[in-house]
């Protein structure tokens, strides 16, 4: 499932609007992701981004939200520069199996996110929001970790992140932002849920 919102991002409608794509194969991005998260559960018994969202959380500069729930933050390895992951803060294979309490605090991370993008420059905020789940290969997947990424195209104010030779070509993306700097002017905007 993903999200677009903004002509930036190529949409063509003038609101958000989502789409779930389904594939006969895991496509090489989230396949990738789940090799990684495999491997490390493997070897250390847990799920690979529950070990981030701890290590985030210890050190706090990151975080946008902090729920009983769920976390919202700007991963250290951020590729956009306001590239934001949403969790929940234990491992679960998709959105079903998020519990009401849980469904609830996972919203409020959404929305305490989008509420940060738009008031950052004061406008709408575009970006491309994609939901990570586990495979429904009909196997256990006591690695996987859903979460939720965001890759806004602006690096500024009306200035655009083109992807470079380097990111398009070899895969290798090349931040020209401190995800500590751009987290904590998304820090700096008060919202209300209210």
């Amino acid at each position: 499932p993903f999200e677009n919102r903004g002509a930036e991002v190529g949409v063509t409608l003038h609101h958000p609007h989502g789409q779930i794509y389904a594939y006969p194969v895991v496509p090489p991005v989230p396949a990738r992701m789940q090799q990684m998260a495999a491997e490390h559960f493997a070897r250390h018994g847990r799920a690979l981004l529950e070990r981030h969202i701890q290590l985030e959380r210890r050190d706090g500069q990151r975080m946008l939200y902090e729920g009983d729930h769920a976390v919202a933050f700007v991963p250290v390895c951020a590729r956009y520069p306001y590239e934001v992951w949403i969790a929940p803060r234990r491992p679960l294979a998709s959105v079903a199996d998020l519990e009401a309490a849980g469904r609830k605090d996972f919203a409020r991370a959404l929305k305490t996110v989008v509420l940060k993008y738009d008031g950052l420059w004061q406008r709408p905020f575009p970006y491309i929001m994609v939901f990570h789940q586990a495979p429904t290969d009909g196997e256990p997947h006591p690695e996987a970790h859903l979460h939720v990424e965001f890759y806004p195209p602006y690096r500024m104010p009306n200035r655009l992140k083109f992807l470079a030779g380097s990111e398009i070509g070899a895969g290798v993306f090349t931040a020209d932002t401190d995800p500590d700097r751009t987290a904590a002017e998304l820090q700096r905007v008060e919202v209300s849920l209210d």
